[in-house]
């Protein structure tokens, strides 16, 4: 008798275990929609940091902020908004376009016209964006060249794409 009873029991909670996964399943779509809902609020708008090239000890500070950040899908973000680089007080001003990955926190950030005549846009940023938000860490590449530099940013409370004009 004791056998039977196992058997029921067991018999009963095969049926269970495709019906939790078959609920689970439904819920998924949810869950990321507030995810990715939860990523466009919750992402820092200014971020600041330096960019190095391979090779080269002349750190680049590197100001990045986000005027829009949309969903684009359930597991899709995109950024968009303003940069700055300064080098020996030069300051060179860009356009930001960032795509993150919700599964992984991928990013891709690409630069667009730049105000300066020598600054490189023909390439990418490719890296992380830390579990809490508050730090980038990416490698840019220029396909032509094979040239990379790193960029390492942090979030800021507030910042502006080019430093404050001098009083």
């Amino acid at each position: 008798m004791r056998h039977v009873r196992i058997a029921e029991l067991t018999g009963s909670m095969s049926r269970l275990g495709p019906t939790v996964v078959a609920a689970s399943l439904m819920l998924i779509p949810a869950v990321r929609a507030a995810d990715i809902k939860e990523l466009t609020e919750k992402l820092p708008r200014a971020y600041i940091g330096e960019f190095l090239w391979d090779g080269d000890n002349t750190v680049q500070n590197v100001v990045i902020t986000f005027d829009k950040v949309l969903g684009l899908n359930e597991q899709n973000a995109e950024a968009l908004g303003c940069g700055s680089y300064e080098v020996s007080r030069r300051v060179t001003k860009i356009g930001v376009q960032m795509f993150i990955r919700l599964s992984d926190l991928e990013v891709e950030i690409f630069e667009r016209s730049p105000d300066g005549a020598t600054f490189e846009t023909e390439g990418s940023h490719r890296g992380k964006l830390s579990q809490d938000l508050q730090q980038i860490d990416a490698q840019w590449t220029t396909p032509a060249t094979g040239k990379h530099g790193q960029l390492h940013l942090r979030a800021a409370a507030s910042a502006a794409c080019e430093p404050a004009e001098e009083l």
